[in-house]
Order: C-alpha cells, then structure tokens, then sequence
C-alpha cells in the first residue's frame, strides 16, 4: 500500500485534525479517512494520521508513507526518535503499528506543492478541523 497523511492544527479551535488517503498496488484509492481531535498539537496530528493509517491495513503489508511532516519522517529516517522526548505515547503506538507490517518506508514529501494525494490528505485533515469531525469520515474498500 502506498499512504498519505496529513495533520491540521487550529490555534482559535483548539482543535487538530487528521486526513489519509490508502492506495493499492493499482495505484487506486481504496481508503481515505477524516477525524478531529482536541486539545492537541500539529505534531500529534501528524503522528496520529501515521497511527490511524497504519492501524486501517490489518493484514501484514509492505507499505510506504508519504508525509510533508519532517518531524515524524526524520524521527524515523534519520534515527532523532532516541531524542524525542515529547508524544511518547504515539511513537510507542507508531512502533507497534509498524512491527504488525512486512515493511514500512517513510517518505518526506514538500506539503503544498501540487502532489495529489498529500493535497487530498491535507484536505482532509483541516476540513476533519472546520467540522469538527469527532467521530471521523471513513470511506474504505480494503
């Protein structure tokens, strides 16, 4: 599978938001997902979106994550979680949702730059904010 993620944060709401989008090995979106949370950081949001992506595929997958988050993608690429004290609970999730796949590859990718589905899970994300999504917009075909 190949996934999108993306986390929104509103300081005036309180409120952060996550969006994904899973494609197939055809390149086809077979999932895509919305959810607000409170009382929360942009960070958070951006590992969340990692966490809930990654916990939707259930059978053991070689997947690889695109993501505009440095924070979570360099946490991973480039060994900074051994310093990373902050979110501890979600890089504990993060690591465990990781260890159920056959592999999983992060990739760092410019946000606002024109690539369709970082653009779709940005979409999402602050839309899941606007509306406050507490229970989440799911559309899945996994």
């Amino acid at each position: 599978y190949t996934i999108y993620t993306d986390g929104a944060y509103s300081f005036q709401k309180n409120t952060g938001g996550i969006g994904f989008v899973i494609l197939n090995n055809d390149n086809k979106i077979v999932a895509q997902f919305a959810k607000s949370y409170k009382n929360t950081t942009n960070n958070r949001m951006e590992q969340m979106a990692v966490l809930q992506a990654l916990n939707s595929i259930k059978v053991s997958s070689e997947i690889t994550i695109y993501s505009d988050s440095a924070y979570v993608v360099n946490t991973y690429n480039e060994g900074w979680k051994s310093k990373e004290k902050s979110n501890s609970d979600l890089w504990k999730g993060l690591d465990e949702a990781i260890s159920k796949h056959s592999s999983v590859k992060f990739v760092l990718v410019k946000g606002h730059c024109n690539v369709e589905y970082n653009e779709m899970a940005d979409r999402l994300a602050r839309g899941a904010v606007a509306k406050s999504v507490s229970k989440g917009i799911t559309k899945f075909r996994l």
